[in-house]
This record gives C-alpha cells, structure tokens and sequence, in this order.
C-alpha cells in the first residue's frame, strides 16, 4: 500500500509551509519569544524541522524493534520514560543551540531532504512495512501513544509540525 495521496500532500505541505516561514521570517520576528514555550520562534522552527529528523530516524528503528518480541520494545520505552525529565531539557536546549549553531538556513535543507527520504520510503512501503513498530514512550510528545507503527509516525508528522506551528508568533 503505497502512502495516500493524503498522506503526502500533508509531508509535502510541511516542507513547503517551513521554507515559506524560514524565508518570509523577518529577523526581529525570529528572536520573539512563541507562544505557549520557552523557545523563541527561531528556535521553535529548529524544533520543527527535528520532528522530520525524528521521523526519518524512527523509521528503521521501529523496522530493527519489531523483529523483537513486543516486551522488548516496551523494556526500552520504559527506560525512555524514566528519562523524561532529561530528556525535556536535553528536547529544549538542542533547539536553543541547535538553532545557533546550524541556523535555518541549514534547516531549511534538512526539511527539504528529509521530507524526500520519507516519501521515497513511504511509497515503497508495503502494508506490512508501514505495519511495523514499537512502544514509545508516550509522555515524550502529546501525540504519541504507548504503541506506534511507522503509519503512525508518518499520521504524528503532521500533528507535531501544527502544534507548534500555532505557537508561532511571527508577523504577530
């Protein structure tokens, strides 16, 4: 089953929707602070694009788990899940530095690729492909569930990018 006509016009819409913003964003808006976060709208745009980056990591990751019996997965999450207090900083402080140190500019490009390497994936993906995956752990993202297949993940892309993107300010 390849991915839905949908599904791709959402991933394509992310990347069109994120280079707009990266390119329209006038630099007093990218130093606002967004709304409803810690970070500025620069940094939320970096956090953004990583949710691509973690979807394309995802993928193979979730294809090596589920060649395991489901307690496994469910081990590793629950060591996720105890380490959701590091991991909330370890989430904000990438995009603070993330955002310095690489620059959208850069991040621009990642989204570009990234959002090419998972609908180069997805349209080769058979049923069972797009069937496997794992636990997560679910207090690492509002939309997450303690169980995830890799359709999930792809559904998930367009809800975390839309989330945060009513966060941001900019323009406002």
């Amino acid at each position: 089953m390849p991915l839905s006509a949908e599904a791709r016009a959402r991933l394509e819409w992310i990347r069109d929707d994120y280079v707009a913003l990266v390119r329209s964003a006038a630099p007093r808006d990218l130093l606002a602070p967004s709304d409803g976060t810690r970070w500025t709208n620069r940094e939320l745009l970096f956090h953004m694009w990583f949710g691509q980056r973690i979807a394309r990591a995802l993928i193979p990751v979730m294809g090596g788990f589920s060649q395991f019996p489901p307690s496994v997965s469910q081990a590793y999450a629950g060591m996720l899940s105890a380490a959701t207090r590091p991991y909330t900083w370890i989430n904000y402080a990438a995009a603070v530095g993330g955002a310095r140190a690489a620059g959208l500019e850069r991040s621009q490009r990642w989204m570009i690729a990234d959002t090419a390497w998972l609908l180069r994936w997805a349209e080769g993906a058979s049923d069972a492909d797009l069937a496997r995956g794992m636990s997560v752990p679910p207090g690492w993202d509002p939309y997450f569930t303690p169980w995830m297949s890799r359709a999930d993940v792809m559904d998930w892309l367009p809800k975390h990018y839309q989330h945060h993107r009513a966060q941001l300010t900019l323009g406002r």
